[in-house]
């Protein structure tokens, strides 16, 4: 077969690779590419180019595609990122030289809704450190924590894709009263789905828990930030499962420390792996994640099989199913 595709992938960031192959099988052969997940330097990036040689497809969880790489693979035909954040590929450039993208909108909406409420309930019940304590120190009494409640609780969701509507399902369900600011979304479609729509600094000042769900793009950066950390309640929670760079991170600290918000709960940084002497170690009312809201088997499982036969359709001139450029 003159096709093959990467499955660049590594130990800590897997891909379902039986899916993938069974996707691909008469169009391409595979091989597996453990990409570093961060930015490389030159010298890295010819490094992984002469790895990726002669590949016709990329099937992308870990690593960055900027178009410094994508010169240096000149037989690349169709990169399919693995889950619907697209920021680690320079989708210009790929569209420039004629490289289709696709990603797996909606794949992990399930497993990314239930680690923000797994979350959620660890910040207002306490349960890492009752844990910690009740085993470690055998503290039974003094280990007990008096939490919260979610419901009666408010919701402010920023975004209100696939994944923002699952967890204000849930939601729902616990009793919580839900909101969402989504410019792309028209306050008739969250209406129908039980959700007030609420522009973003009401939402900012009214909300309980905060959870973030937006994409990452130059408009969101940063969007959690000193000044929108001070328009929120002195009780409020902040989630984010989206992607690290909607939170300046030495603001969240600084705001933890100072008691401007009750907590938060990060399963994205920005800058994987993080900086080990980030400010947020530091910080008191924090919990942090490694980046694994998309990692269950359920959901490895759905988006290799659909990212495979993406990639499938765009070696055999059809037009994919999750087309991004």
């Amino acid at each position: 077969m003159a096709n093959w595709i990467a499955l660049a992938g590594t130990q800590e960031l897997p891909i379902a690779e039986e899916l993938a192959i069974a996707a691909l099988e008469g169009v391409a052969d595979t091989r597996t590419i453990p990409l570093p997940y961060k930015k490389l330097t030159p010298e890295e990036e010819a490094h992984w180019a002469k790895e990726l040689a002669g590949a016709s497809g990329i099937l992308l969880r870990s690593g960055y595609l900027p178009d410094s790489l994508l010169a240096l693979l000149p037989d690349l035909k169709v990169v399919a990122v693995h889950g619907a954040g697209v920021d680690p590929v320079d989708i210009e450039a790929c569209t420039k030289r004629g490289i289709k993208v696709t990603n797996a909108p909606g794949a992990n909406a399930n497993a990314v809704a239930e680690l923000v409420f797994g979350l959620m309930l660890s910040l207002l019940r306490g349960i890492p450190q009752a844990s910690r304590s009740a085993m470690s120190e055998k503290a039974w009494d003094t280990a007990r924590v008096t939490g919260g409640e979610l419901n009666n609780r408010s919701l402010g969701l920023v975004g209100f894709g696939q994944i923002g509507k699952r967890v204000a399902k849930i939601a729902q369900a616990f009793g919580m009263d839900v909101a969402a600011s989504d410019p792309a979304v028209t306050e008739e479609v969250m209406n129908a789905e039980g959700v007030t729509s609420m522009p973003l600094q009401t939402l900012f000042n009214k909300s309980h828990i905060i959870s973030l769900h937006a994409p990452a793009i130059p408009a969101t950066r940063q969007m959690i930030n000193a000044d929108t950390l001070r328009q929120m309640r002195t009780d409020a929670l902040l989630i984010n499962c989206a992607r690290g760079a909607l939170v300046d991170e030495a603001a969240l600290a600084d705001a933890l420390r100072k008691g401007q918000i009750a907590g938060a709960a990060l399963d994205v940084l920005d800058g994987e792996p993080p900086d080990p002497n980030s400010p947020l170690y530091q910080a008191p009312n924090l919990l942090i994640t490694p980046h694994m809201a998309g990692s269950t088997l359920e959901c490895l499982n759905t988006i290799a099989a659909a990212c495979g036969a993406d990639i499938a359709s765009v070696l055999s001139g059809q037009m994919p199913k999750y087309p991004v450029n």
